[in-house]
């Protein structure tokens, strides 16, 4: 059975999604790009090979990359 504090180490240790510092800070988990909500616990905004599918005419390949204003997804691949 588990005990109370065993649940929290889990949750904590992102059994509910891991801890962020600072609400709109962005970043590449893989090929996700993830962003910083408000509840400051970092949350999948895009998976990157879905690019494709929701912008016609795109290149094909796309993979999580840095940017001046943060992280997003960018045309090639790793």
């Amino acid at each position: 059975m588990i005990t109370m504090r065993w649940f929290l180490i889990l949750v904590f240790l992102g059994g509910c999604g891991s801890p962020c510092l600072q609400i709109k800070d962005t970043r590449c988990n893989g090929s996700v790009v993830e962003l910083c909500g408000s509840n400051k616990k970092w949350q999948r905004v895009m998976e990157c090979a879905e690019v494709k599918a929701i912008r016609p005419g795109a290149p094909t390949v796309w993979s999580c990359g840095e940017t001046t204003t943060g992280h997003t997804c960018v045309p090639g691949g790793k």
